[in-house]
């Protein structure tokens, strides 16, 4: 588990926040049939987007990087990563300063690193 994963279930639990449903959907992806697939990542993303800000990264980004870390099947990884990636890029496009972009870029390049990787 990464330790900004560690980090943002410790943060959860002391407010309050019940993260479990959102992660049994993100454990659901990797397995799920291309028909499926679609569907989930949807409800994957409207649930991550309610989720309160741990402090200076997306959740869902970090979740579903996570879950394409341990994910089996090979061609799934880069599907993951790709969403992975996207809400990375759009969190750190909320940024209000340079440094602060800065230091929110760091998880999109290493998604994106992942992600060409596992292609």
């Amino acid at each position: 588990m990464s330790e900004a994963l560690e980090f943002s279930l410790e943060h959860y639990r002391r407010i309050g926040y019940d993260a479990a449903p959102l992660i049994e959907l993100a454990t659901q992806l990797p397995l799920a049939s291309e028909e499926k697939l679609p569907s989930l990542l949807s409800e994957f993303r409207k649930m991550a987007d309610q989720a309160p800000v741990p402090i200076d990264y997306d959740f869902g980004a970090v979740l579903l990087e996570a879950v394409g870390d341990e994910c089996p099947i090979a061609l799934r990884k880069p599907q993951l990563y790709k969403e992975a990636l996207a809400r990375a890029a759009l969190f750190a496009s909320y940024a209000t300063s340079g440094g602060e972009g800065i230091a929110r870029m760091q998880d999109v390049h290493r998604i994106r690193g992942k992600t060409a990787n596992s292609q």
